[in-house]
């Protein structure tokens, strides 16, 4: 008959061996949640195995997020592969990271058709900032967008997503739209008037913000 201290033993080897199905089962997710506490915490050389794991595994959180690491560290061209591999499983904030890339010229080189293929396909999936840039890319003739395009039912389509963005550069060319006539819209007081108390809102608290982030300690 075993002793109690034999019994101890047994109990405590298969308490351990009841774990390891526990430990094994740990996948992308798991490590991605770890990595990212550690991330915030300023550990990136700790984030970075784990989240190279999770690429490897196709796991697209985790592709972002390496390569917002080596992007904010200047390594663009592994950074691109990253946000690619993500991009072409269809994620929207890959596409974007790797669309702007495409922008700038940072890593791989610069191509506004793909820049706007990327961006515009991340916008379609209502990515916030991504529907952002393509408002602005119209109003500004950006992303190789002709200026003969400005005004036309793409145009305003974005604008109108962006504005509910609370975009403030959409929304000011709204209010200009609907106060003398543009994106093929009528002139529209009520309208102009409500976008005008929303420009004035976002702009008091934009400049409350920043007398908070100038007042001195």
């Amino acid at each position: 008959m075993p002793t109690m201290l034999q019994q101890g033993f047994f109990r405590t080897t298969l308490a351990g061996l009841l774990l390891l199905p526990v430990l094994a089962v740990a996948g992308p997710a798991e490590d991605y949640v770890v990595a990212k506490k550690a991330y915030d915490a300023g550990d990136v050389v700790g984030a970075m195995p784990l989240l190279r794991k999770g690429v490897d595994a196709g796991h697209t959180p985790s592709m972002v997020l390496l390569g917002d690491i080596l992007d904010s560290s200047e390594f663009d061209e592994e950074a691109a592969v990253v946000f690619r591999k993500a991009a072409d499983k269809g994620d929207p904030e890959g596409q974007f990271r790797l669309g702007k890339l495409y922008s700038l010229g940072e890593g791989v080189k610069k191509d506004l058709a793909e820049a706007h293929r990327l961006i515009l396909a991340a916008a379609k999936q209502g990515h916030r900032q991504a529907t952002n840039v393509m408002a602005q890319a119209y109003l500004s003739a950006q992303l190789g967008i002709p200026a003969s395009a400005r005004n036309g039912e793409e145009s305003l389509h974005w604008v109108q997503a962006a504005e509910g963005n609370d975009y403030l550069p959409a929304i000011d060319a709204l209010l200009l739209a609907y106060r003398n006539g543009g994106f093929g819209l009528s002139p529209d007081a009520k309208e102009a008037e409500r976008l005008q108390a929303k420009a004035n809102a976002l702009r008091n608290i934009q400049e409350d913000a920043g007398r908070k982030k100038r007042r001195p300690k």
